[in-house]
């Protein structure tokens, strides 16, 4: 790839990382890494001036110990706000559905206990009634005497951000529709407790979960004057009332907070208050970066870019650059930042995979390049080794290969009586059919001199049995050629006949000539000996003359004579074997 396109690509590839980040495309992964990190880190220290939150859950044993409905609580309710105001407690939220109407018709004193609960609490510390919704999403309406003994910050919404996965990670009192400032439950109780709420994310890292005491547990406490226990239990502490019970105001999260948890896959929303509030208390929301600066450290990223010009290079690149984030994001994480690790992962793999397909787009154009220019001048394997920037398989090497030498018998007599058009037209065909046949069978064409082909077998590509290969290949040129002759014939021009001689060994096969101009080529004793049986084919009377060398390694000799030890111009004497279709 040239200089400017990889400027160009790696300039695109930051532009990409940019918008990644800006637009938090990412941020579905980037949801899955924070919600990871908080796994890793759970259990985070929380400073000594942090007041403890202690979970009061309405579970099974609360429910089948208090005959009335939860709706008409009011007496247990308003036993407890007193029992934790005399035990010291500095705040309680109370996170259940209260009624909309007055019960005193049922019994009279229904309503006065509840509210002297919530006034005795409210002096002794603070108290917040939770405002829930209906199945419809809306407010429901909490009885006005409730409401005003609470006071004017008495009571909160227990609203949400939910994420598009479902999961609360976010807390954030902008929730009206114009992005107005609702009070929330938990808000509500950090002001309490003078803490003015700041949104954000929560923060699931600090501490290990919340016990959680059955209320009934609580209520006997406080009904059986153990006074001891419930200093122990209470004093200087939060309390939250909440549902523990499956089906009931379940809320998804990143991580388990109850620290025994149950089998549910999601958490009762009473405990997700009291992180949300233990958050808030100890001002450690997660904050993210500034949109700006996520989106330069997401383009940054897209230096992977450099990286991904080979599969290993690209993946060291992404594996190094994913291993560096996570472990930034992990430390920052724990310091109540949040980096875009998903913007700059994802921007990292997209610029890497990007780099990776344009070099193999590039890598497919040259080929094709290099095939359309060069097809015709090298076989098959030849182009494959180059194609395939496998150079070293066309170094100069020893092998052992089979060597084909082809030939036109009276080809000088033949060129005296024609034109050199038909002359050429002859060859060209003979050529063709040839040059198939030898690469079927796995050979390679090293020239064509004049009337003649020189070929071999075994190289560049090693060949399980060269002499097999070679041997069928000639049988292969025979019956094409015989097809020729029959064509011509019919054409009333003169048959053609070839010879073809077949010799195996040891040889020097690769480049060979100047470094500016070479050849693929094979040089060794068996390219001559191949060259000198051809010329005894047509006085032996055979098309195909064969080395010795050769036969013995041939699993089938059907059509093969003996034809003794023959004399080789300028050679020893070999001995032959001849081939007759």
């Amino acid at each position: 790839m040239k200089p400017r396109a990889i400027a160009t690509g790696l300039a695109l590839a930051m532009l990409a990382g940019v918008l990644i980040g800006w637009f938090d495309l990412a941020a579905p992964l980037e949801r899955r890494l924070v919600d990871a990190g908080f796994s890793m880190l759970r259990g985070a220290p929380i400073a000594a001036t942090v007041p403890d939150i202690v979970v009061l859950g309405v579970d099974e044993a609360t429910v089948a110990a208090i005959p009335e409905p939860v709706a008409l609580w009011h007496r247990e309710l308003g036993t407890l706000l007193r029992g934790a105001a005399g035990a010291g407690a500095r705040a309680v939220g109370i996170d259940l559905v209260l009624p909309e109407r007055s019960y005193a018709s049922i019994a009279p004193d229904l309503d006065r206990a509840l509210v002297d609960g919530i006034l005795t609490m409210r002096q002794a510390g603070g108290v917040v009634l939770a405002i829930t919704a209906d199945e419809g999403g809306r407010p429901r309406a909490l009885h006005a005497p409730f409401r005003a003994a609470a006071g004017p910050t008495g009571t909160g919404y227990a609203l949400w951000h939910v994420d598009p996965d479902r999961v609360v990670r976010r807390f954030d009192e902008a929730l009206g529709e114009n992005g107005e400032i609702v009070p929330t439950f938990s808000g509500q109780l950090a002001r309490s407790l003078g803490i003015e709420p700041v949104g954000g994310g929560i923060n699931y890292a600090l501490g290990d979960g919340f016990d959680v005491v059955p209320l009934i547990t609580a209520l006997e406490w406080i009904r059986g004057g153990n006074a001891a226990k419930l200093s122990q239990a209470f004093e200087g502490k939060v309390i939250l009332v909440g549902t523990m019970l499956p089906f009931f105001d379940r809320i998804d999260a990143p991580v388990s907070l109850a620290r025994h948890p149950r089998q549910e896959d999601n958490e009762p929303g009473v405990l997700v208050h009291a992180q949300t509030l233990r958050s808030l208390l100890a001002q450690r929301m997660v904050q993210p970066l500034p949109v700006w600066l996520a989106a330069l450290f997401a383009g940054l990223a897209g230096i992977a870019w450099l990286g991904g010009r080979r599969p290993v290079i690209a993946a060291a690149t992404v594996a190094g650059i994913v291993a560096l984030v996570l472990a930034v994001g992990l430390w920052a994480l724990g310091r109540d930042l949040m980096i875009p690790a998903g913007a700059i992962i994802a921007t990292a793999t997209l610029a890497a995979g990007m780099r990776l397909l344009l070099e193999a787009g590039y890598a497919w154009r040259e080929r094709v390049r290099l095939r359309g220019a060069f097809a015709g001048y090298v076989s098959p394997q030849v182009m494959s080794e180059i194609e395939n920037g496998r150079l070293a398989g066309l170094a100069v090497a020893r092998r052992f290969i089979c060597v084909m030498v082809l030939d036109v018998r009276n080809f000088t007599t033949r060129s005296e009586k024609e034109s050199p058009e038909r002359i050429v037209d002859m060859l060209n065909a003979l050529c063709e059919e040839a040059t198939a046949a030898i690469h079927t069978h796995g050979g390679t064409v090293d020239k064509f001199m004049g009337d003649g082909i020189l070929a071999f077998f075994g190289a560049p590509v090693d060949h399980a049995d060269p002499c097999a290969a070679g041997f069928a290949a000639a049988r292969d040129i025979l019956e094409r050629v015989r097809g020729m002759a029959q064509n011509l014939a019919a054409a009333g021009q003169a048959p053609i006949e070839i010879g073809i001689g077949l010799s195996c060994g040891e040889a020097i096969v690769g480049h060979v000539g100047a470094a500016t101009r070479h050849a693929y080529t094979a040089i060794g004793d068996c390219v001559n000996v191949a060259a000198r049986l051809e010329s005894l084919t047509k006085e032996l009377g055979h098309p195909m003359v064969l080395s010795y060398a050769v036969v013995e390694r041939l699993a089938e000799r059907d059509r093969l004579v003996a034809l003794g030890v023959q004399q080789l111009k300028g050679h020893t004497p070999h001995e032959v074997y001849g081939w007759r279709s």
